[in-house]
């Protein structure tokens, strides 16, 4: 009814007239039947159909051609990036990529390429602008707390291989003010800025792969086809990306095995130096391993700081690489020497730069010093114009590297790692070298302290008879009293005799003559008492025959702790000790050489006495009780069916013990504890070997605050 009343009527009868062909059918539409167009229209439908077909192929050529046109676009981008051999190369890829993504109808402000840090999440990202496509350059990226930011790390982590931001307003100028204040960024060039700055909406487009982010960002939204190419990129780039990655790490690898190899030979030639004219072989050395290091230089060498004179020793390379004659300066000289020494004590690098005038007066004074014969080869050979000087600490001094041009951080590494080495080997050398110097004063000291142990030996021997001697001397004077005593007794018995006999008391008599020949008894008794105590000590005095003997242990024993007690006793009158004895009566009689296990006796003996009467540090205890000096000697025979028993003889102190720092030291010639001039040393160490020469042992078991106990083994065969 509407359309009625616009004036439009739809008809009640319609004839619709089709003419079919391969893709589909040409129709039109009459009001009554018209057969005689029908041929007409058949021959249409076949002219459209071939116009088609003919359509169809040009499309599909224009298809074909295109993806031809992104292959290829495909391969120049992977063939850049097979080529690469560092990360540098990656501002010329980005360059290309840039290229290549315009000529396939992106519309770009920029092409950037994005290298994230898995850990730390900060980025490093290589950009072509559409302001400056000749230079694409690298910039590092901080982790940014901003949306934008935070969704370019989420499209990372889940690995969109399509993504777009749209980025506008208050919201763009704020992340262009970030990065280009507080990154890298800000090294961009002004028209690259200003382009970053005037735009006040920009489509980030790009495609996330494993190494990180493609991204094409510009005016306008890119097509479905357009982010499909992007992602195709993205794709190509991973692939090649992980390759070099693989040869940078196989880059790394073989670095670290030259580095390695480096300093192993620079260790090996310094350690096989063994005189002074061996430093020649220095600078040399150095020279070659900078190069095969491939660090850049045109001059090096060490300087050797010597404390003990205060003198710099100093080794530098000819133009060559061949060893220069070395110099020495004292510390005091003024100039670059004394910088020298103020970083190296500081431990620091120390640089600085000469102008060709510089290098020339420093040649002359080291030719005027006589450090340099050869002054005007070194000035005119290879003769720099600038120098850029490299000083590297290491312990004893400074490696030397000098260049046209500064040396990079990883350069200056590996010169350090150099040192290092360098510092290692050369204190072996060093060590060598004093050693060598001390080895004629060494010879010396020994035959001097040979003799000197001589005379202490003779001297400890002669203590030990004295201490001997006044323990038998106490011990005659026993006998010799009771012979003494019994004489004059029987003096007086003999004149009560003979007044007995005058009275006529022969019974009384009888029973004096019966106490005078007890009497004579006893005489006799302590007269052979006496005379086995000067055979005894007879014996001992004489030189060992180094002819061992059945010996009764426990006698021997038991003689040399009375002799050593009544010789302190006739010393010391207010020496005195508490003596206790347990002694084995199954041991029997052992083969032993007597006189020197009693050397040996005598002065674990004499030790301990020495010792005991000292209290313990803290040996006062509440109650308070007086410390009694007591000294233990026991006997023992252990049998085993393995061979490790035998003899075992025990000496025990209840004195204040042996610190433990210095138990180790004790069997040491000329280590004692005593007070200067009391002690040679040298009791215990003799009192070892004599134990040792019978394939024995000599052990001591202390505690501090409790005593001592030295223990003798003696093998029973």
């Amino acid at each position: 009814e509407q359309m009625a009343q616009a004036g439009f009527y739809l008809p009640t009868f319609q004839i619709m007239h089709c003419a079919y062909f391969t893709q589909g059918y040409l129709m039109f539409i009459s009001y009554g039947s018209v057969p005689e167009a029908h041929d007409i229209f058949k021959r249409f439908a076949k002219v459209f159909e071939q116009t088609y077909t003919r359509f169809l192929d040009l499309q599909k050529a224009e298809v074909q051609a295109r993806e031809a046109q992104i292959e290829l676009a495909l391969e120049r981008v992977r063939a850049r990036a097979m080529s690469m051999q560092n990360s540098d190369e990656l501002s010329g890829l980005v360059a290309v990529l840039f290229e290549e993504l315009t000529k396939l109808n992106l519309i770009l402000y920029r092409c950037i390429i994005w290298i994230f840090n898995p850990v730390t999440l900060t980025a490093r990202m290589w950009m072509a602008n559409s302001e400056d496509k000749e230079n694409a350059h690298s910039y590092f990226i901080k982790k940014l707390d901003h949306p934008y930011y935070k969704a370019i790390l989420k499209g990372w982590k889940e690995k969109k291989s399509k993504w777009v931001y749209d980025l506008q307003g208050k919201e763009k100028k704020v992340i262009d003010a970030l990065l280009l204040a507080e990154t890298e960024l800000v090294e961009l060039p002004d028209s690259v800025k200003a382009g970053i700055l005037s735009s006040e909406h920009t489509i980030v487009s790009g495609s996330f792969n494993n190494f990180g982010l493609i991204e094409a960002s510009g005016p306008v939204q890119q097509s479905d086809e357009q982010l499909e190419i992007l992602s195709r990129f993205g794709k190509v780039f991973d692939l090649t990306y992980t390759r070099f990655n693989d040869l940078k790490q196989a880059e790394a690898q073989a670095s670290e095995a030259i580095k390695r190899a480096s300093v192993d030979r620079v260790r090996a030639e310094i350690a096989s130096m063994r005189t002074t004219l061996d430093l020649e072989k220095i600078t040399p050395l150095v020279w070659n391993e900078l190069t095969t290091l491939s660090v850049p230089f045109i001059r090096c060498g060490v300087f050797i700081m010597d404390e003990e004179q205060q003198q710099v020793h100093t080794f530098l390379s000819t133009p060559d690489g061949k060893a220069n004659a070395s110099f020495h300066q004292p510390f005091s000289t003024p100039g670059e020497i004394a910088a020298i020494i103020k970083n190296w004590r500081a431990k620091q690098m120390y640089r600085q730069h000469w102008n060709e005038a510089q290098f020339i007066e420093f040649t002359k004074n080291l030719v005027e010093q006589g450090a340099v014969t050869s002054g005007e080869k070194y000035l005119t050979e290879n003769r720099p114009t600038n120098l850029d000087l490299h000083f590297l600490p290491f312990l004893q001094g400074m490696l030397y590297v000098g260049n046209p041009t500064p040396l990079g951080d990883d350069e200056l590494q590996l010169v350090q790692n150099l040192a290092d080495a360098f510092s290692t080997a050369y204190a072996r050398y060093d060590d060598f070298n004093k050693l060598e110097s001390a080895k004629v004063q060494i010879e010396k000291t020994l035959v001097d302290l040979k003799q000197a142990q001589a005379q202490l030996v003779q001297s400890a021997k002669m203590a030990s008879l004295g201490e001997l001697t006044a323990g038998i001397a106490h011990e005659i004077q026993n006998p010799l009293n009771f012979v003494n005593n019994f004489s004059e007794v029987n003096t007086e018995l003999i004149a009560e005799l003979k007044e007995e006999m005058d009275k006529g008391n022969m019974e009384d008599a009888k029973a004096i003559a019966n106490d005078i020949a007890d009497n004579e008894q006893k005489i006799n008794h302590h007269g052979k008492r006496a005379d086995a105590i000067v055979k005894g000590m007879l014996q001992h005095s004489r030189s060992s025959t180094s002819a061992k003997e059945p010996t009764n242990i426990n006698a021997l024993a038991d003689e040399y702790l009375r002799l050593a007690y009544h010789g302190l006793r006739a010393k010391d009158k207010s020496f005195n000790a508490t003596l206790k004895t347990d002694f084995d009566e199954s041991i029997g009689n052992i083969n032993i050489i007597p006189q020197d296990i009693g050397r040996v006796l005598l002065n674990l003996y004499n030790n301990a006495f020495y010792a005991a009467p000292l209290p313990p540090e803290g040996g006062f205890s509440d109650p308070p009780h007086k410390h009694e000096p007591t000294v233990w000697v026991s006997t023992k025979r252990i049998n085993t069916p393995s061979g490790d028993g035998g003899v075992f003889i025990s000496v025990k102190d209840n004195g204040p013990g042996i610190p433990q720092k210095i138990v180790d030291k004790i069997f040491q010639p000329f280590f004692t504890t005593k007070p200067t001039g009391q002690g040679t040393g040298l009791g215990l160490s003799l009192a070892y070997d004599i134990v040792k020469t019978h394939g024995g042992e000599l052990k001591v078991d202390t505690k501090e605050g409790e005593g001592s106990e030295f223990i003798i083994h003696l093998p029973v065969v």
